[in-house]
């Protein structure tokens, strides 16, 4: 913003301003204007914008009668009278006269004594009275006249010499004083009107009151809450307002109130005054209302922009419900470690719910309500994890998002970033999250600017990451900082307890009465169940209940969904090479069955009908050609032989 300069100046001043202003070359903008003023003009128009005046002699007199504007007045100093002296002595040896501004007298008056020539002073009320003056000293044979740009013009012209009272290096001094103090001033100007803005379009309702209470500045939101006209509520009393015990210590004791809770107006708003203290004095009081409504609803818009963005833990400790004594522990030391701000390894198998404990550990921190970011290291390719991990500045590669982007490290700031499959990550991704890690600083890439974070860390994963550092696939001080605090979830099949229960909670969420029927059956639904080691652990046993509920079209009978299970649990045996375990169809689980030979039985005859169809349909698309049949089906033609011979002896008998 440029700062406008009124220069208000005559004849040889002007010119000399005009020269050095010119050779400054400063960033604002000087007004000129050599409109002579008298006592009963009015301010020329040309500088009636100005923010700070220059002027000299009697010009600067009258103006401040015309302004309330700053004015910087051209002044002589002792310097400057000295080096004018010097120079006029040097030409005549008469007494020299001066022509200074009024109260510059002192200063010659302080010297005047050790001067060799005398040097004599006059001053000038009206312009007319110049030329008078200085007729009479050159009828006295004074030669030479040191004055104003005004004065030295009339003592040319008649034929004296003249003296400019005012060096270059005076006049740049001056002008310099008077850009600063305009640039001050617009600057304050600027600032003030910064504030103005903000406050006045601010959402929420702000007051300013002196140290006695009483309002100076209220905005419009404010004027709304209070019913109250701008014009109304200035040098109104807060506690005429707002008369509670926590505004009055706000006050008296000088005490920031935060998240004070009232009614205006049948309204809730939360209430913070802020006590502005100088040399322990109260000077003023900042108060803030916020709507409670508008405050909810903020948070709502909040928590819907972050879930989109899946930064929101969804889970918690309180939805564990788990028979295992052993799962029980590993949620007691998860809740310990909680309250820790150390880094997290959670290990454990496919399926077993790292994530969800990962989420529930957030929930239970002072982090709860920050965002919980969680990354898959195996989901994405090394360039696009990297960029994706520490964000890029714009420009950093080809396709670049304009403007660049935040990485997920600086999304999670104050929060938690959960690192799934961190295994997967490459040596050179590893040495880069190992500085993040030491530094808790990012640096885009593409980018110099070091960005610093606050953030836990809690990472995962399927493998044995120790084997995997000792083979030189993961480094070993990355191992370190990431395994401070350790959790091994247990496969489903070391809780067998849970396995009926969650299966049970899966069908629920599809059919909310079918528990109650399956309950006629519980026993035998946990022998078969427990019958499978599931691998897939948790994941797998809440894929197979859906798949169970959408085959029996969610309104299957219990034992139609009995038997499905059974069917489905035979048909993964065969899949994955499982055999049926019968410890563990009962293991931790009082007053069952033992698992029903009936379902051996049933799985023997499933494989040789399975085997049957499978060869026919083979030796159908073959035309009976036994090799092509035997390639078809991924066997030799001999092991073919001895599976038709079986089968024909199987049908046989």
């Amino acid at each position: 913003m440029r700062c406008k300069i009124g220069v208000l100046s005559i004849g040889l001043m002007k010119e000399m301003l005009q020269k050095e202003i010119s050779s400054m070359n400063l960033n604002a903008d000087f007004i000129f204007s050599d409109t002579m003023l008298w006592t009963d003009s009015k301010l020329p128009e040309e500088v009636s914008h100005a923010d700070v005046f220059l002027s000299s002699g009697q010009l600067s007199k009258i103006l401040s009668t015309l302004t309330d504007h700053p004015i910087i007045t051209i002044e002589p100093s002792i310097y400057d009278i000295l080096s004018a002296y010097s120079s006029a002595i040097s030409f005549d040896q008469n007494p020299v006269i001066i022509f200074p501004l009024k109260h510059a007298l002192p200063l010659i008056d302080g010297i005047r004594n050790i001067l060799p020539i005398e040097l004599i002073t006059n001053w000038y009320d009206e312009v007319d009275s110049i030329d008078l003056m200085l007729k009479t000293y050159k009828s006295r044979g004074c030669k030479c006249i040191i004055g104003s740009g005004l004065v030295c013009e009339k003592a040319t012209a008649l034929g004296m010499k003249s003296i400019f009272l005012y060096p270059r290096e005076s006049l740049r001094s001056f002008i310099k004083i008077a850009y600063d103090m305009g640039m001050s001033m617009c600057e304050k100007a600027a600032e003030n009107q910064r504030m103005f803005s903000v406050i006045s379009n601010s959402q929420n309702g702000i007051i300013f009151t002196d140290e006695s209470g009483n309002i100076s500045i209220c905005n419009p939101i404010a004027q709304k809450i209070f019913s109250f006209k701008a014009s109304s509520i200035i040098n109104t009393n807060i506690f005429n307002l707002i008369d509670d015990v926590k505004i009055h210590n706000t006050y008296d004791k000088k005490e920031f109130l935060k998240h004070f809770i009232c009614t205006i107006n049948s309204d809730k708003y939360i209430i913070y005054a802020k006590p502005i203290v100088q040399n322990n004095n109260l000077c003023n009081v900042m108060i803030t209302i916020n709507d409670i409504k508008s405050i909810q609803n903020q948070e709502y818009h909040i928590r819907t922009s972050l879930a989109e963005r899946g930064f929101v833990a969804r889970n918690y400790f309180e939805d564990y419900h788990s028979k295992s004594t052993k799962f029980n522990q590993l949620l007691s030391t998860a809740k310990k470690f909680a309250l820790s701000d150390d880094n997290i390894i959670i290990l454990g198998e496919t399926g077993t719910g790292k994530e969800v404990l990962a989420q529930s550990i957030h929930n239970y921190t002072l982090r709860a309500k920050k965002p919980f970011v969680a990354v898959n290291c195996s989901a994405l390719s090394e360039t696009l994890l990297e960029s994706e991990l520490f964000g890029y500045d714009e420009g950093a590669f080809t396709g670049a998002k304009r403007g660049g982007k935040q990485g997920l490290f600086e999304m999670a700031h104050t929060g938690t970033i959960f690192l799934d499959e961190i295994s997967e990550l490459s040596l050179s991704l590893q040495t880069k999250l190992l500085r993040v890690i030491q530094e808790m600083q990012v640096i885009h890439v593409g980018g110099t600017h070091v960005i610093n974070l606050d953030i836990r860390i809690i990472a995962a994963t399927n493998k044995d990451l120790w084997s995997l550092v000792r083979s030189g696939k993961f480094r070993e001080d990355l191992y370190y900082r990431l395994n401070v605090l350790e959790l091994n979830l247990p496969p489903l099949r070391e809780r067998p307890e849970d396995i009926y229960p969650l299966f049970i909670h899966f069908i629920s969420k599809s059919n909310p009465n079918i528990q109650n029927q399956l309950e006629q059956i519980s026993q035998k639904l946990s022998s078969v169940l427990c019958s499978y080691s599931w691998p897939g652990n948790i994941r797998e046993l809440e894929n197979f209940s859906k798949m169970i509920m959408v085959i029996c079209n969610m309104a299957g009978s219990p034992n139609d969904i009995y038997n499905q299970i059974n069917y489905e649990i035979l048909e993964k045996c065969k899949k994955y090479s499982i055999s049926f375990d019968q410890s563990k169809a009962v293991s931790g689980i009082n007053s069952l069955d033992k698992i029903n030979s009936s379902i051996v039985a049933d799985y023997k005859k499933y494989s040789i009908e399975k085997d049957n169809e499978l060869i026919h349909n083979a030796l159908v698309e073959s035309g009976g050609n036994i090799t092509k049949a035997a390639i078809s089906l991924g066997i030799s033609r001999v092991t073919l032989w001895r599976k038709l011979k079986q089968l024909k002896q199987d049908t046989d008998m």
